[in-house]
């Protein structure tokens, strides 16, 4: 028997739609699979006849099958000073059509966005509906207006994981003088539609299959269809910017965001040419710059001025000792500048999705801005909000992506710093004792670089209570063990990071009569499995390849011996190289050695369960055992 949804939209709302069934009967079966929920009905219609303001309306029809897809339904809106929510209003239907719930703008909660922020113009109108039953179908209608054109959301057809489509539809009026480019990303294999007007685009998607989330997958930028969408000329909070190609959008930064915010008191910049004086390189001045901004400033989250663009100005940065990344990044700039050192400011994608930045489409969607020092053909990048970062080292919340730097002639597309595999390193030795009882005592020293370094350089930051959670949660796999005492060194000149930890682990052997059980490998465990999924659809994406070396000594009890060793093993395969080896030494003693080295690349879905494989053997072999044969006379 079929289920019927009926929808009525009230006479009182924003925009009238004709009533409408909806029925998940009446739904394509296909996409209930792997779904959480279903987009059934979507239409945004976006104006901007009129670049000084900017108007919206959202229609959205949404069935929810289940508790997961709950934070699928959006009811929220943003604004700040220079834009309003003019109409919002949500109903909520059960399974049988029967209105349970009706919202309006008055029930939303209107609250600040500030979050980290120490100041922030902007505002979120939200509803945060709690479900009864499942499945259930949300209504939600809006209609919004702002005087900032230079951000037009890209149309995502499909949401996000484990949500389909049945239809969505994106409709765009604009001046023809001021036709809005678009940028379609792979839409091969959608039944998806682009037409136009002289005024009017229309993107149109139906019957959009659900995409389920697999474990080391691309950037779902790499395969969801999307369309980027941007406007050559533009405003933004009253100033009009121009973005027809990266070299004028990057003009317009120079011009409207950077050029009034780089003035600094006479006693600042005396004490820092008096810093530099006896530096003789561009490295050596911006080193001795980098540091005295690390050592005054901390970073905070401002999202105030030019559409939350326009950095706080030198002065005031200098005057308050604190800032956001734009405001700390331009601090740093201006210091470099007044001792001729050239840098430039830096717009990124930063965190753990890279972004690529096309050369024939300008489309200003950055989230983070770090600032680059130029040598010869190489960028230096700096990390200018943190207080610990060393000088050139920016890890992977901005490594191996495309960047937008502000030269002097404009807007110039850059790329940062590649750590490969093999400046990952992370190289352990440790000098094991085992006594007659299975007790263990170790002293344990890793000394980690590249990416590695990233995982542990705040270490010495934490309180000793922390450190010893670090570590219990590193080596879970170890039960019982105390942490004597630890020792952090860490090398900002070379960025090398090495920590020295001793500790003991009671029974750590396990007892088979008099003789005991023992695995060597008791600080680099891999527990890391892949889930197993079937039928994957997406390819196998390792993001960074790192090398793992471990040398331990092991000391055995005076009336023990070992009489067999595990033999050597070698694993080679596309994805990388794993090798054990266990030697007898002198002295009741034996070493085991372990390297690991896991390259980075894309790999075809098919190779995936090859890699859970090799994934799964590593996890084997790292549990070797020896036995610890008592000495019977």
């Amino acid at each position: 028997m079929k289920t019927i949804f009926c929808l009525a939209f009230l006479l009182c709302s924003p925009y009238i739609y004709s009533q409408k069934d909806y029925s998940i009967a009446s739904i394509n079966k296909e996409l209930t699979e792997f779904s959480n929920s279903i987009l059934i009905d979507e239409m945004v219609e976006i104006d901007v006849t009129d670049i000084n303001k900017m108007k919206t309306k959202t229609h959205r029809v949404m069935a929810v099958l289940n508790k997961m897809g709950d934070g699928d339904v959006n009811l929220r809106e943003y604004y700040d000073d220079n834009s309003r929510v003019k109409n919002i209003e949500v109903w909520i239907y059960d399974a049988f059509g029967k209105e349970l719930e009706h919202f309006k703008k008055k029930d939303f909660v209107d609250v600040s966005r500030t979050g980290i922020s120490i100041y922030s113009d902007d505002r979120v109108l939200g509803l945060n509906y709690t479900p009864t039953t499942y499945p259930y179908i949300v209504v939600y209608n809006s209609e919004t207006e702002t005087g900032d054109s230079a951000f037009i959301s890209p149309w995502y057809p499909l949401g996000g994981y484990a949500e389909s489509t049945q239809k969505s539809v994106l409709k765009i009026k604009f001046d023809p003088t001021n036709k809005p480019k678009y940028k379609p990303q792979n839409l091969e294999g959608f039944d998806i539609a682009i037409s136009e007007t002289q005024d009017e685009i229309t993107f149109s998607g139906t019957n959009l299959k659900a995409i389920r989330s697999e474990e080391h997958s691309p950037s779902s930028y790499a395969f969801f269809p999307f369309i980027r969408i941007a406007l050559d000329n533009f405003k933004l909070k009253g100033t009009s910017g121009s973005g027809k190609s990266w070299k004028v959008f990057g003009s317009w930064v120079n011009k409207s965001l950077l050029s009034d915010v780089n003035e600094l008191p006479e006693g600042t910049l005396a004490r820092i040419k008096s810093l530099v004086a006896n530096e003789t390189t561009n490295e050596g001045k911006a080193r001795k710059i980098y540091q005295y901004v690390q050592d005054k400033v901390r970073y905070v989250s401002i999202s105030i001025g030019i559409g939350g663009w326009k950095p706080m100005p030198a002065s005031d940065v200098d005057k308050l000792s604190y800032g956001d990344c734009k405001a700390l990044t331009n601090y740093t700039k201006t210091l470099l500048d007044a001792v001729g050192v050239p840098s430039y400011y830096t717009l990124v994608n930063a965190g753990g999705t890279k972004i690529a930045i096309h050369e024939d489409f300008a489309f200003p969607w950055f989230n983070h801005a770090i600032l680059g020092i130029p040598d010869g053909d190489d960028i230096t990048w700096l990390e200018c909000t943190s207080q610990d970062t060393p000088y050139g080292y920016i890890g992977d919340f901005t490594d191996d992506r495309d960047v937008l730097i502000m030269t002097p002639e404009g807007g110039k597309i850059a790329h940062t710093k590649i750590y490969e595999t093999e400046e990952n390193t992370q190289e352990n030795t440790s000098k094991v004792k085992v006594d007659a009882n299975g007790n263990v005592t170790a002293n344990f020293e890793s000394v980690s670089k590249g990416l590695q370094y990233d995982n542990k350089y705040l270490l010495p930051k934490k309180k000793k209570e922390d450190v010893d959670k670090y570590y219990k949660n590193r080596w879970s796999y170890v039960n019982g063990f105390s942490l004597n005492n630890f020792e952090f060194i860490n090398d900002r000149e070379n960025i090398v990071f090495t920590e020295k930890v001793s500790i003991s682990i009671p029974d750590y052997a396990n007892a088979v009569g008099n003789d005991f059980l023992f695995c060597a490998n008791i600080f680099n465990q891999n527990q890391y499995i892949p889930p197993r999924i079937e039928n994957r659809k997406q390819n196998l994406y390792l993001a960074h390849g790192f090398i793992d070396e471990d040398t331990v000594e092991v000391e055995i009890p005076e009336d023990f011996s070992v009489e067999v060793l595990p033999e050597d093993t070698i694993l080679e395969t596309k994805f990388g190289k794993y090798e054990i080896s266990f030697t007898k030494t002198v002295g009741n003693k034996l070493v085991y050695n372990r390297k690991l080295m896991i390259n980075k690349g894309e790999y075809p879905s098919s190779e995936y369960e090859n890699y859970r494989d090799f994934m799964r053997s590593i996890a084997r072999l790292d549990k070797t055992k020896i036995l610890l044969k008592q000495n019977v006379e």
